[in-house]
Order: C-alpha cells, then sequence, then structure tokens
C-alpha cells in the first residue's frame, strides 16, 4: 500500500482540508497520516516527521500562511527531491519565495470549489504516485505567475490611460507583468493571446461601466474564465467602478468588494478622488504580489 504524508499546521482551521485530504486518498487505496497521528515510540516529534518524509510515497504539503514548521519541512523535502504535492488555502498565504511554484488552492467556503479541489487533487495524487519523478525534482516555477490581466470597454480607454500610469512603476520594477489587450501586436493572433493572458492571470482588474457590463465580447468570453479562475485558483478579482452601471446588482460581480462604492464612480468624482482611487487598485496589486 503506498503510503502519503500530510504536513500543515495542526490548528482546527485545518481538520476540513485534512479531512477531505484523508478521505480522498483512502479512496484511492493509499494510506495517509499526518505527524500527530504517528506514535511516538520514544522518539521526538521532528524525528518523527523526518521518518515519515524519508518513507512516504508522496507527501502532501500545505504551505497555507507561511508556517515556519511546515516551511522547514518543505525545505527538507525539496533537499530529498521527494515527491510533493503543494496545497494553499488562497494565493495571497503563499509564502513570496515559492509564490512561483505551482500549488493546488483551496477555499472551503465555497462548495463548487470544494468539489473542483477534491477532483484536481485526486488526479494530482494519481499521477505523483504513478509519475513520482515528474512531482520530485527541483520545483518549475511560472514566470507569468505576476500577470494582472486588466479588462475594460475601449469606450473607457481614457480610465485605462490614467490606471496604466499607476501601474506602470510596478512593471518597471518587475514586480507585475500587467496584461492589456493594447499590448496585442499587428499580426498577432489577438483572441488567442487575450486566452492566453487569461489563463495565467492572478490578478484581474475590471473597470465596469455599462458599456463594459455591454459588452458582449467581455460578458461571453472574459469574465466567465476570470469567474472561474477565482473560485478555482484564488484568482483576485479588482473592480473598479468608472461609471453608473448595474454593478451592484450584478449577481457574479457584486460578490467581488470593489476599490469604490457603486455610488461613487470614477467620473463622478473629482481629480483627487479619482487618483486616490487608482493608487488604491496600484497598492492593491503591489501587496498581493509582494506579500
Amino acid at each position: 500500500m503506498k503510503k502519503i504524508f500530510v504536513i500543515q499546521p495542526f490548528s482546527p482551521e485545518f481538520l476540513p482540508s485534512y479531512s477531505l485530504i484523508r478521505e480522498t486518498v483512502e479512496s484511492l487505496g493509499a494510506s495517509v497520516a499526518r505527524a500527530d497521528e504517528i506514535p511516538s515510540m520514544g522518539k521526538t516529534i521532528i524525528e518523527k516527521i523526518y521518518e515519515a518524509i524519508e518513507t512516504a510515497d508522496l507527501i502532501i504539503c500545505d504551505i497555507s500562511n507561511s508556517n515556519p514548521n511546515v516551511m522547514y519541512e518543505l525545505g527538507y523535502i525539496h533537499a530529498l527531491r521527494k515527491p510533493v504535492i503543494l496545497i494553499a488555502q488562497r494565493t495571497e498565504s503563499i509564502p513570496f519565495d515559492i509564490r512561483s511554484v505551482r500549488a493546488l488552492i483551496y477555499d472551503f467556503e465555497v462548495q463548487k470549489h470544494v468539489v473542483e479541489f477534491r477532483k484536481r487533487l485526486q488526479n494530482a495524487i494519481k499521477d505523483a504516485l504513478e509519475n513520482p519523478s515528474a512531482y520530485s525534482n527541483r520545483p518549475k516555477t511560472e514566470t507569468e505567475i505576476n500577470s494582472v490581466f486588466i479588462s475594460y470597454s475601449h469606450k473607457d480607454t481614457e480610465f485605462l490611460n490614467r490606471l496604466l500610469v499607476h501601474l506602470q512603476p510596478l512593471e518597471s520594477e518587475g514586480v507585475i507583468d500587467f496584461w492589456v489587450d493594447t499590448k496585442i501586436k499587428a499580426g498577432d493572433r489577438w483572441r488567442n493571446e487575450i486566452e492566453k493572458a487569461l489563463k495565467r492571470a492572478r490578478a484581474a482588474i475590471l473597470l465596469v461601466s455599462a458599456d463594459f457590463l455591454a459588452s458582449e465580447f467581455i460578458v461571453k468570453n472574459e469574465l466567465p474564465p476570470l469567474l472561474d479562475k477565482a473560485e478555482m485558483e484564488g484568482t483576485r478579482i479588482i473592480p473598479v467602478i468608472i461609471k453608473p452601471c448595474r454593478f451592484a446588482r450584478d449577481k457574479n460581480l457584486s460578490r467581488f468588494q470593489a476599490i469604490n462604492p457603486p455610488s461613487s464612480p470614477l467620473i463622478m468624482l473629482a481629480e483627487g478622488e479619482r487618483e486616490s482611487y487608482y493608487d488604491q487598485v496600484a497598492e492593491a496589486v503591489e501587496k498581493l504580489m509582494v506579500k
């Protein structure tokens, strides 16, 4: 029987995720344990963990909130080149140094997300047990992990241009790589470029107006994958209300906290107030990427 060892903090908030992991592992005919379940047999906790890591066929490591014990043990796992699957509560909770390493994101407040996480975890475990070398090599990173997708209506270009001024220093410093359709070069297959940008986005800024909500392309091609990524992968959605519109009555978008109140769209504000909100967008993105 394959042995799977789970590393995560022992606090109560992680019990639901461990229960799901246990059910998933056992459904695949493997055994599962955490350090707090292993008899001491006269050994210290760290000795038990060393032995469990060394003898496991696969390790599942929850890197949420940068728990120091978990991070120490993950370093030992990587040094031994043991196969490991990383999971985390959300992308904001992943430590900066390994934020570009692929992890499975979960959110137990959304039932749909729980179901999807179970499926992705099950598939990852199957794959890791069949192809351990793919999970035991030096972690592969995604250079696009700090990508920010900006969705807007072309009728609101003046607001986009001002936002880009506030984001430009972050891109110049290498903190983010923002993507907007103005970056599509002549000859590029624009639909393919947009699809690729949507897939790698870790955050999305929505410049919301009546024109934005009336755009068939945005509503059918940009918003669905972004909303799915928000639920399944923890992609941060940052709405900015630029003109009066039905944002607050839109069941899909209104669940995301907008930078400014829907009752105070940017177009109705003085220049100083608009600049303050643009700066809040830049600050939110910076905190997400650098935390």
